[in-house]
């Protein structure tokens, strides 16, 4: 199978966009998936540019983990879901089927048999692609054909009878995203390590989550007056210490990133 070429014909593309670009070519609809605790953070500020005309699914993942008053305002704009359930998974079929009615009304005048609409799954890093995928799949027995413009390897899954599913995600890059963006996605850990600090964005994250949910930070530290909520009380009052009975600090950022992105702060969603 030919692995995809860039514009220029001249060898593989040369950037993760152009990669993209020429995954999506092949498709006839793109899954785009944004992480439910930051709904509006992890939709890539370049998409109507690198999607084009290609229709689109917004799906919200991570419901069970997300603040559903933030969620709100997406109800009508994609399918909002948890993974850990079946529900959703019609829907999503149905809206698809929907999206590209036009591309198999357009086939059947041209003449031209009937075929599953091509779909892949794009998002930026952490926010559930590969997990949708696995999702959608189920125990269904991978049903696998040869695509022009495919990496060598990768595979179509039928997920529907007029539905096939591209088995390997598509990544969006982080590198066109401003710093306070990558700050609260590294909240949710939706970007690389490599991206950020993790004391600078646990101190970040904790002023932001002391001003929008005051009453989880209360329960999360207790006797503790919110407003005054630093990463060294909360090392004092967790018995986080360092050589010499010092607060712990860096302890406390690893561990409010750990339990704010395990759900264990509470419902939280950042948009």
């Amino acid at each position: 199978m030919p692995s995809p070429r860039s514009s220029t014909g001249k060898g593989p593309p040369s950037t993760p966009f152009q990669k993209l670009r020429e995954q999506i070519k092949w498709v006839d609809l793109v899954f785009e998936v944004v992480d439910a605790r930051a709904p509006a953070s992890s939709r890539h500020p370049n998409s109507d540019e690198i999607f084009g005309q290609k229709p689109r699914l917004l799906i919200v993942t991570k419901e069970d983990l997300a603040d559903r008053r933030v969620l709100d305002p997406f109800q009508d704009k994609g399918v909002i879901l948890s993974l850990k359930s079946s529900k959703g998974k019609e829907k999503i079929f149905k809206k698809a089927l929907e999206l590209t009615q036009e591309k198999r009304t357009s086939l059947a005048k041209k003449g031209i048999l009937p075929r599953p609409m091509r779909i892949c799954v794009v998002g930026m890093p952490n926010v559930g692609k590969s997990s949708l995928i696995n999702w959608l799949i189920g125990t269904k027995k991978a049903k696998v054909a040869d695509r022009p413009g495919v990496t060598r390897g990768n595979q179509w899954v039928r997920v529907h009878p007029q539905l096939e599913l591209l088995d390997t995600p598509g990544i969006l890059p982080v590198s066109a995203l401003d710093r306070e963006t990558i700050i609260r996605l590294a909240l949710f850990n939706l970007v690389p390590a490599s991206n950020y600090e993790v004391e600078e964005v646990a101190r970040v994250g904790l002023e932001i989550l002391k001003s929008h949910y005051p009453e989880l930070m209360q329960m999360y530290v207790p006797g503790v007056e919110v407003d005054t909520l630093t990463l060294e009380l909360m090392a004092e009052k967790k018995h986080f210490v360092t050589t010499g009975a010092k607060p712990d600090h860096m302890r406390a950022a690893q561990t409010l990133l750990s339990d704010l992105r395990a759900g264990k702060i509470g419902r939280v969603s950042l948009v």
